[in-house]
């Protein structure tokens, strides 16, 4: 019968066992805790994409295989009192680099990828403390391990995802509502301080006494007593690397195609997590067959509503984000599950435990830095999921191969293992396909930290009809008559006909007017541009200007009539910088045109944000916000945030126009400190519709009431 190792304390195997797990679920509650509250802070800095998320996701992940690597060293190198003796020193020093979050004085400058920037941001701030607490879950599982050597130290693992998880879901839904960011960054250091001083008391309980019977050489002759095949440790880090690769790509698709909010961070990793927590919390709750059928369906179903005509379906629940975020986060968690049901099912014996952790670390860590760094520089689309997608196919086809249990083990007939290899290489090469695939319409796509840019031309019967596109993923950015007749035209949200349009033409003619412009798209507003005229934009990412700059792509910006400025960078981080620098720029009219798109830059659309852009415009002057948005009515947010400021609001919403001259269907919200230039401007606007032959075709005109608050 097994012994217990005789430690400090006297805990026997039920106090240890909560001792540890306390250890392990505070060091992992920390580490996730911190992830989404340091985002959260360099989210605005950086533009509000998806690319910081993904970024930060990847250094996480990195630095996890630092923390597993460390905890193997200490474990396989040192003696007990001095592997305690390392770590104690390892915590006093990150305490010395708190706090977590960084403050002002990191913020960026304009940068054409500011990835590296993140990167320095995190090392400096976070990498220390983050290390620290990512080698506890293989030392303390190694420590219980020694301590308790007739109890397996698996069940931590799950303890520990466990911990992740109640940290994930306690930011969004009990921190971030109630408390600020300075004061959430305050507590977690404390936590630090709490969580290190349990760290290490597990530490000490570990540590062997005299007569107790463990060696005082340490772990170093137990780790290495068990050769493993290289077939298992291929899929260790192979099956733990896809299932990275699979939470990045798909909390990417929901960050672009929604929003990147910590919410849409929180669902994917929480899915990734609980996956983790189930599967190597017991072997009974990972069915194989369950999850492959799961799998099947969900497909089947993805396949099904990609042959509707999604055109069709904005109002219903088959065109919402919400059918997204279920149908992707059900294939995430299946085939996580899939993964990591079968990494546990491979997993070594406690004798090789921090191996086996660095080896699953190191997993993720390559899935992490392919699709942080490698696939925006090796692709020019996102296909990472379709990457991910195949990738999960063949490594768990292998360890079915693997399992002399399976349908299609190396023992089973030749035709099971024939059909099954050869429908994965068809759902493979369909994938492969999917990838190289290009648009015939498209002379230009590239790829850059802030999305997929992509150039289109139609070709139509009539010439006169021919028009050129700018798509950010799927969100048309602005469109341009081919003919060189009908170039200098407005078209699309900004034509004659639309809320913009009206508001321009409006302006007084007897001084130059002056227009601001957050959001470039391809510059078709410059086409309203006169002699005298500024109009100044605000664009963060330099693909776009560099698209919209040269004239054999789109030439709103060199043909116009007006003086055209473009400042690279993030808006609210420029107009901050004008503003502190003693500039204000007194517009005419601002343009807040960054809310179109299917991924909302939520930091643009804040109380603050909106009493910047009244500081750069004039006493009499416009906020123009375009809100015409496929998922999201974002008309009550900017009426909440203008009776919060003290400002007079009004929408003007057209209908269809027939003509892309005059504009497409668009949604346009007015702000003004200054009632009557509402009401001019609304007056206005029933004459221009009038004008043009447009009368029928207004929806919505008028300043809406209190109540409607």
């Amino acid at each position: 019968m097994s012994t217990e190792v005789e430690g400090r304390f006297g805990l026997k195997a039920a106090g240890g066992s909560v001792l540890f797990s306390m250890g392990v679920f505070a060091g992992a509650y920390l580490i996730f805790l911190v992830q989404p509250m340091v985002a959260k802070r360099i989210l605005p800095w950086f533009g509000g994409g998806p690319g910081v998320w993904m970024i930060c996701l990847m250094f996480y992940q990195t630095t996890l295989f630092f923390g597993y690597a460390y905890a193997h060293a200490l474990i396989q190198f040192a003696r007990p009192a001095v592997q305690l003796g390392v770590h104690s020193v390892l915590f006093a020093a990150s305490f010395a680099t708190l706090p977590v979050l960084p403050g002002d004085s990191w913020k960026p400058g304009a940068a054409a990828d500011p990835s590296l920037s993140i990167i320095t941001l995190l090392l400096a701030k976070v990498a220390l403390p983050f290390i620290t607490l990512a080698a506890t879950g293989p030392l303390l599982q190694s420590w219980f391990a020694r301590r308790y050597p007739a109890r397996s130290p698996y069940a931590l693992y799950a303890v520990s995802n466990f911990g992740s998880l109640a940290a994930l879901l306690a930011f969004p839904l009990l921190m971030e509502p109630f408390l600020s960011l300075e004061a959430t960054g305050q507590g977690w250091s404390w936590g630090f301080v709490l969580a290190g001083t349990l760290i290490l008391t597990c530490g000490v309980a570990a540590l062997p006494v005299a007569g107790s019977g463990l060696s005082g050489g340490g772990d170093a002759q137990s780790e290495g007593s068990e050769k493993v095949a290289w077939q298992d440790f291929s899929l260790w880090l192979g099956l733990s690397a896809c299932a990275v690769v699979l939470l990045m790509a798909v909390t990417n698709k929901l960050c672009l195609d929604v929003a990147s909010v910590p919410f849409l961070w929180v669902v994917p990793l929480s899915l990734y997590l609980i996956s983790l927590i189930l599967c190597f919390g017991s072997e009974r709750l990972y069915s194989r067959k369950l999850w492959l059928l799961v799998i099947a369906v969900i497909l089947s179903v993805q396949v099904a509503l990609s042959s509707l005509d999604w055109s069709q379906l904005g109002g219903s629940v088959l065109g919402s984000f919400t059918l997204q975020i279920v149908l992707y986060g059900a294939i995430l968690f299946a085939l996580c599950m899939l993964a990591h049901g079968e990494l546990y099912r491979i997993r070594p014996s406690a004798n090789r435990l921090t191996f086996f952790y660095l080896a699953v670390s190191g997993g993720g860590a390559l899935g992490g830095l392919f699709v942080g760094l490698g696939a925006p520089n090796l692709f020019d689309g996102y296909y990472e999921l379709a990457f991910g997608f195949g990738l999960a196919s063949v490594l768990i086809l292998w360890a079915l191969f693997r399992d002399e249990r399976s349908w299609i083990s190396y023992a089973a007939p030749v035709w099971r293992r024939a059909s099954t290899g050869l429908a994965c290489a068809v759902f493979v090469s369909y994938l492969g396909f999917e990838i190289v695939r290009e648009d015939p319409g498209t002379l230009h796509q590239e790829r850059s930290f802030f999305g997929v840019l992509r150039v289109t031309e139609t070709d139509p019967e009539n010439p006169m009809r021919k028009v050129r596109s700018l798509l950010h993923g799927n969100t048309l950015h602005g469109v341009q008559f081919v003919q060189p007749g009908r170039k200098a035209q407005p078209t699309s949200y900004y034509g004659n006909g639309t809320g913009i349009g009206i508001a321009l033409a409006e302006q007084p003619k007897r001084k130059p007017l002056k227009v601001g412009v957050v959001g470039l798209g391809v510059g078709t507003l410059a086409a309203y541009g006169r002699p005298g005229d500024v109009f100044r934009f605000y664009e963060i990412d330099p693909s776009v200007i560099q698209i919209a700059s040269e004239s054999d792509m789109f030439s709103y910006l060199s043909d116009s009539s007006g003086t055209v400025e473009v400042v690279e960078g993030d808006a609210r981080l420029s107009l901050s910088g004008e503003m502190a620098e003693g500039r204000l720029n007194e517009f005419d009219i601002l343009v807040v045109d960054a809310f179109s798109s299917d991924s909302i830059p939520v930091h643009l659309m804040t109380r603050e944000a909106f009493e910047l852009y009244f500081d750069h415009v004039a006493a009499e002057g416009l906020v123009a916000v375009h809100v015409s948005n496929r998922y999201f009515d974002l008309a009550p947010v900017i009426y909440r945030i203008a009776r919060a400021i003290g400002a007079e609001v009004m929408t003007i919403k057209n209908a269809p126009t027939g003509s892309m001259q005059l504009g497409a269907p668009s949604k346009w919200i007015f702000l003004s400190r200054d009632a009557e230039r509402l009401h001019s401007l609304r007056q206005f606007s029933g004459r221009r519709w009038e004008s043009l032959g447009l009368a029928k075709n207004l929806l919505f005109i008028g300043v809406p009431s209190r109540a409607s608050f």
